[in-house]
Order: C-alpha cells, then structure tokens, then sequence
C-alpha cells in the first residue's frame, strides 16, 4: 500500500517537473522570438521622383532598386517601380546603411549611387534623375589588317566607347567582315575603340572627339601574337643548296636546307615547331635553328606542300605553307 502511494506520488513530481520546464523553455523561446522582431524591424520608408534630367519630365516604370545592411550584419533587398508620375514608394524598409541604389528605364542610362544611412521610423526622400540616350547620328569605320601580310582580318571583335555630351560612357560593339571591314554608331561626344582577334594583339585607338551627323574613319594594323615565315627557299631555282636565278615559284634541283623563322611578339611560349612535307610530320624542332635538310627522293611526285606550324599549349598556334616543286 505504501509502495502504491509513493510510486503515484513520484508519478505527480515527475509531471510537475516536467510541467516547468516545458513553461521555462516556452518562455524562452517568447523573449526569443520577440529579440528577433525587434532586431530585424522594418519600419522606415524611402520614396521619391524618378525625372528625364533633359527634360524634367517624369518616368513611368522606372524600377528602383536599394540595398540596405542593417547593424546586425543582415542585408535586404529592394524593389519597386516609379509611376506615371515618376513617383515611387517603399515602405517597411529596414533601418542601417544603403550601400547602393538605382534606377533603369528604358531609353536612358543607369542611375546608380549609394551611401545613405537610414533611421528607424525615418522617411528618407531619394530623387532620380536619369540621363537619357542620345541619339547615334554620326559612325565611326575602318578596315582591320594582318600587319605581315597586309591582308584583311576578318571577324576581329571590335568595342566603341563613347562618352556623350552628358560624359554618360555607352559601349558599341561588332565584327569585321570578309574584306576586314567594320562599322558603328555614336553621337556627338568623345570615343575610342579596342579590337581584338584570336592570336593577334589587341589595339586601343586615341580618344577622338565627334559631332553629330559625323564620320569618322580609322583603321587597324595587328600584329600576330605568333608568327612563321620560311626563309629558306624562296622564289627561285635551288641547285646544290644555293638559289641560282629568281623565278615565279621555289624550283629545287637536290638536297636543300628548309630554314625557318618563328617570332613570338606576345603572349603563351612556343612549345615546339613542327615541319611537315605534303601533309607527314618530317620533323619536331624544341630549340632554335629551325633547319630541316631535306634529302628525300621523290621520283614519282615533283610538287610538294610545305607546312610548318609553331604549336603553344593552351593558346593558337600559327602555320605557314608553300608550295615547291623538288627534282632529285
């Protein structure tokens, strides 16, 4: 009977025990939960006018953009969009710092600050006003050439940027065509241009200034990163090694020394310098001289393709190739 009572009684302290705790841990989790609400209120408000600064009339549909870290580390994005009015309006915004804001609309250029800080319960008053695009009437074209070889580059990427009256910086951009041949569109302001290829180096034009309804023209010359050029033989008659007489296309009558030169102006090391005749690997050069003698006897073929190519790991290689006719 006793052992009965005590075993409920212990039952009922258990329970109360377990009562209590739940509540303290309850309690808790309200202090906690009320900390978090008080650390992350939003109760500020930011708003403003969005404006043409040619103008000053207003811009719908600007959409405006802020963002705020708060003193606890925390950071909020915000976005609305101005009306016909060019008013906008955010509110439950966050007290702290606004490290960045701005504006995009169609037809005008970016508006972007930053470095305001903001109160709690504070209506802190932004206006926008957006500089406009300006009308391309005037170009800007040219040819890009090989530098070697004099022959046009085709697809050569080239970049216009042009500060308009506003000194507001506008990019422009395309690619040469077969002839090397480029053009684009800017108005009055200033501008330079940079072009650049796979395997050339890349160039920057000065800065020239222009007015509306304007050409201006300017051409490029590039350099190759890598380039190949056979010295040995050129367009003549070869007999015993030696050209003889010039003639319309390398003739060669026996053995002859191939010499080539490779000159690296920019860019990744040559890795090795590869000859071949009519389309066979002949021979792998690692250091300079690059001098193959070419001893085969072909009695069945007289016309041959030469082809040497400087290969570099991880950036173009460059080729170049002749065409020879070879007796004995």
């Amino acid at each position: 009977m006793e052992k009965s009572i005590l075993y409920r009684k212990g039952i009922v302290s258990a329970l109360i025990i377990l009562f209590i705790f739940m509540s303290v841990i309850q309690s808790f989790g309200t202090i906690a939960k009320k900390s978090n609400k008080l650390i992350f209120s939003e109760n500020s408000t930011i708003c403003g006018f969005t404006t043409d600064f040619e103008t000053g009339e207003p811009i719908e549909g600007a959409i405006i953009s802020f963002f705020i870290d708060d003193d606890q580390g925390n950071h909020y994005d915000y976005e609305t969009w101005s009306n016909e009015t060019g008013f906008y309006i955010i509110e439950n915004v966050a007290a702290g710092h606004c490290h960045e804001y701005g504006a995009h609309a169609s037809g005008y250029h970016f508006y972007w600050k930053g470095n305001i800080d903001i109160g709690e319960n504070e209506t802190v008053w932004v206006n926008m006003s957006m500089y406009p695009f300006q009308p391309e009437t005037s170009k800007v074209c040219g040819y890009v050439f090989d530098n070697f070889t004099g022959k046009p580059i085709f697809n050569a990427s080239l970049v216009l940027h042009w500060w308009d009256i506003h000194s507001q910086l506008t990019y422009n951009g395309t690619t040469s065509d077969k002839n090397g041949f480029y053009t684009m569109n800017l108005g009055a302001g200033h501008f330079d241009v940079s072009v650049e290829k796979w395997g050339y180096i890349g160039k920057y034009s000065y800065q020239y200034e222009i007015g509306d309804f304007e050409t201006i023209c300017i051409n490029f010359s590039l350099d190759k990163e890598l380039i190949v050029d056979i010295l040995k033989p050129k367009n003549g008659i070869y007999y015993k090694n030696e050209m003889i007489i010039p003639f319309y296309f390398p003739i060669i009558i026996g053995p002859v020394d191939l010499e080539i030169d490779v000159t690296l102006n920019s860019g990744i090391p040559i890795d090795h310098v590869e000859i071949l005749i009519d389309g066979i690997s002949k021979y792998n050069f690692t250091t300079e001289p690059y001098i193959y003698h070419w001893n085969e006897k072909t009695p069945l073929r007289f016309r041959h393709k030469l082809e040497i190519i400087a290969h570099r790991n991880y950036a173009s290689d460059a080729t170049k190739e002749l065409m020879v006719w070879k007796f004995f």
